[in-house]
């Protein structure tokens, strides 16, 4: 019995030290393909705000993106109307018009059909709750 126990001491000793087997290195493509498809906003904080605006209550403050799995996108809504590529490093989208940096995402967190995000454009930002068609 001294000897099972032992054996069992040493097999989970043994184990809590092996790495995982998830690396981060898989998270671009992950977050790439999570992200394919259209995007409406439905509410957004902006840089400085403590509370969440429900934008579907305003009509002129929409916003909806689509990316498009061969690295293209096209944006609508209160920040312009237009299309473009865009490049996914890690958690981060950039989207780039004319060749031109646009405005940069950061994925903050994405669930099926749920995402929050964190967009910068120039030296302005704020966070996007969104939902995807």
């Amino acid at each position: 019995m001294k000897k099972v126990f032992s054996l069992m001491l040493l097999l989970i000793a043994t184990l809590s030290f092996l790495p995982s087997c998830s690396s981060d290195d898989d998270e671009p493509d992950n977050i790439q393909s999570q992200m394919i498809g259209t995007w409406n906003a439905t509410s957004v904080k902006f840089s400085g705000d403590n509370d969440w605006t429900d934008i579907t209550k305003y009509p002129s403050m929409s916003l909806s993106i689509t990316f498009n799995q061969d690295g293209s996108y096209s944006g609508r809504g209160a920040l312009g109307n237009g299309s473009g590529i865009y490049t996914v490093s890690g958690k981060t989208i950039k989207t780039y018009v004319g060749g031109e940096l646009y405005g940069t995402y950061y994925v903050k967190t994405v669930s099926g059909n749920y995402a929050e995000l964190t967009l910068t454009m120039g030296t302005s930002s704020m966070e996007i709750k969104a939902t995807r068609r």
